[in-house]
């Protein structure tokens, strides 16, 4: 998996630094009807619109994700519920260890 990754990461990398070379002189980005420009090399702009993008993405996913994330929370509630009933009944007969149907048992194995 590892290798996988290296042999991945390692292109990605040396096209992320040819870009980045090649494109260092400045760019002007403005955005029309307010004041507002910014001058930045090229590969900055780009990188920055890559990394703004990601952030925007895995935002989104974490705020669709929610419903599911509120669902499984309430199963887990129904589950400690669901064990906790089922405990009771096992605590109680741990108590008395001769419940009624036991005792009855009893009961009719020293009759025989």
């Amino acid at each position: 998996m590892k290798l996988l990754l290296w042999l991945l990461l390692l292109p990605l990398t040396l096209i992320f630094v040819a870009f980045a070379v090649a494109n260092r002189h400045g760019v002007t980005v403005s955005l029309d009807p307010m004041p507002i420009s910014v001058e930045a090399p090229l590969y900055g702009l780009v990188f920055a619109g890559i990394f703004i993008g990601l952030i925007a993405g895995g935002l989104i996913a974490w705020i669709r994700a929610g419903r599911v994330r509120g669902q499984l929370r309430e199963a887990q509630r129904n589950l400690r519920r669901l064990e906790g009933d089922v405990q009771k009944p096992q605590k109680a007969s741990e108590a008395n260890p001769l419940s009624t149907t036991e005792g009855d048992a009893a009961e009719v194995v020293k009759a025989a």
